[in-house]
């Protein structure tokens, strides 16, 4: 077999023996830049790897740390408008309580100590409140006199709903229907008297004022006559809506 020409002339210039050495020379130390550039590689990928991890676990601590404080901030947050929630509920139940001495205190003044108002036969404290039943009502009131000397008064209460009814005006007197069926209210006291009944209005009725009359007697003596109308969106008492408390 003949030789190529360049590795002929090679193996006559060094010999067979040099050239042998020279290419096992050679692929040495192709082997060995080639283990160390390998090395280099690996070595550069392993730091990268640790950079990743390092920086991967530096990001998942900084997020931990981040869900704390999220959290903490949501605990707070929730405390601070409990806190704030439970301070208007009392600043609520004080002005409650506040409005109910008041009117404790008016309605005593006005039994123990008429010369601090006016004098007479009144009615105070009328409420409407609905019932659970459609169109079904409770009212509820106060009969009053002011007498410095008190005696013995009596007489029967009527009561008149105006209102309209159909687009029409329409009344309503105690005794009709289901309004008060067993009629007017028989009322006697010294001091007072409290009013609680129930009653129907017809079903489309809207009522706008009630209308409270009755002759005061003092044993059988005709004292006067006591005539007065209150709006009823002022004396009803309507429930609050679902949901409404709290705010």
């Amino acid at each position: 077999m003949k030789l190529p020409l360049q590795r002929a002339e090679l193996v006559q210039k060094w010999g067979l023996y040099r050239f042998t050495l020279a290419c096992v020379a050679g692929l040495l130390f192709m082997l060995v830049t080639g283990y160390q550039l390998a090395q280099f590689q690996q070595q550069n990928e392993e730091k990268v790897a640790l950079s990743e991890k390092q920086t991967r676990q530096y990001l998942e601590d900084e997020n931990a740390a981040l869900r704390k404080q999220v959290a903490a901030l949501q605990v707070e947050s929730v405390m601070a408008a409990s806190s704030v929630s439970s301070y208007k509920k009392m600043l609520e139940a004080r002005e409650q309580q506040g409005r109910s001495l008041e009117e404790q205190l008016s309605f005593y003044q006005r039994v123990v100590a008429p010369e601090v108002t006016q004098d007479g036969f009144f009615i105070d404290g009328i409420q409407v409140s609905p019932l659970a039943s459609d169109n079904r009502y409770r009212i509820k009131a106060v009969l009053l006199q002011q007498n410095e000397n008190k005696a013995m008064l009596k007489g029967e209460l009527a009561v008149l709903i105006k209102g309209s009814l159909g687009g029409k005006p329409h009344e309503i007197k105690a005794g009709e229907g289901g309004f008060l069926p067993n009629g007017n209210i028989k009322w006697g006291f010294k001091f007072f008297q409290t009013v609680d009944e129930e009653f129907t209005l017809p079903a489309g009725f809207i009522p706008e004022q009630i209308v409270f009359s009755t002759e005061v007697f003092q044993w059988k003596s005709k004292r006067g006559e006591y005539i007065n109308s209150v709006n009823w969106i002022d004396v009803y008492d309507s429930p609050p809506e679902e949901g409404s408390l709290d705010s």
